[in-house]
C-alpha cells in the first residue's frame, strides 16, 4: 500500500505503530526456514499482554511449532469441502502456526458469546501486529475446518477455536505467483487507511 501521509505522528514522521499497519499483509507464500524461539516468545507475549491490559478474560492464544501437532492441525484445518479453500496451506513452508480461541459455554447468553469471540479477534490482531513487527509473515485464514481443528489440538480451558493464522519467513522477493496476483486484485478494492484509522489523544482528569 503507497504512504497517503494520514498517518503521521505529531512531528509528521510515519509512527513506528503506523508503519506496522502498512507494512502488514497476508502471505501464501513464504520462505524456507522458520521464526526463531525469541520471535515466537514475542508474538506470545504481546497478544497476552495485550489481554490482560485489556481486562479480557476469555481468549487463548498458542503458537503451535513444527512437529506432529503442527501437521495434524494443518490436515485438521484442510479437511472437508470448507478446508479446500486453502490448498495451499498442505504445502507451505511456513514452520509455526497461530491458533486463538475464546471460552465460552455452548448454553451462554448470545451477548457474552459474542463479547468473547471479539476479544479473542482483538487478541489475533495483536499477535499478527507483532509478528509483522518482527518480520514475520502470516495469514489470517478463512475457510478452515474449525470443528476438526478443534478435534486434532486440544485448545487451553476446551476454549472455541476462532482464529488461526500461519507464522513464518516472507518471501526474499515478491515474484509473479497466485499470492502477489490476488494481494494486488484484493488490495484495490480495500478501503483506504485514512477511512478507517481515527486518532485520539487520552487526558486524564485532575
Amino acid at each position: 500500500m503507497k504512504y497517503d501521509g494520514s498517518l503521521e505522528g505529531e512531528g509528521g514522521s510515519v509512527t513506528p505503530l503506523s508503519r506496522v499497519f502498512l507494512d502488514r499483509r497476508s502471505v501464501r507464500k513464504y520462505a524456507k526456514g522458520e521464526a526463531t524461539h525469541e520471535q515466537v516468545a514475542y508474538v506470545e507475549l504481546c497478544a497476552r499482554a495485550f489481554a490482560t491490559q485489556a481486562g479480557f478474560t476469555a481468549p487463548r492464544l498458542q503458537v503451535v511449532g513444527a512437529g506432529p501437532e503442527f501437521e495434524g492441525v494443518v490436515r485438521a484445518a484442510t479437511s472437508g469441502l470448507v478446508g479446500k479453500v486453502n490448498p495451499w496451506l498442505s504445502f507451505t513452508q511456513a514452520r509455526h502456526i497461530i491458533l486463538c480461541g475464546a471460552v465460552y459455554r455452548d448454553g451462554d447468553d448470545r451477548s457474552k458469546v459474542e463479547r468473547a469471540i471479539k476479544e479473542a479477534a482483538m487478541v489475533m490482531q495483536a499477535a499478527i501486529l507483532a509478528a509483522t513487527e518482527q518480520g514475520l509473515a502470516t495469514c489470517w485464514m478463512a475457510g478452515i475446518n474449525h470443528e476438526r481443528v478443534e478435534m486434532s489440538y486440544a485448545m487451553p480451558d476446551e476454549a472455541k477455536l476462532i482464529a488461526i493464522s500461519t507464522l513464518g519467513l516472507p518471501p526474499a522477493r515478491m515474484g509473479l505467483s497466485w499470492d502477489t496476483v490476488s494481494y494486488h486484485l484484493v488490495s484495490k478494492r480495500r478501503r483506504p487507511l485514512d477511512a478507517l484509522w481515527m486518532r485520539e489523544r487520552w487526558e486524564e482528569k485532575a
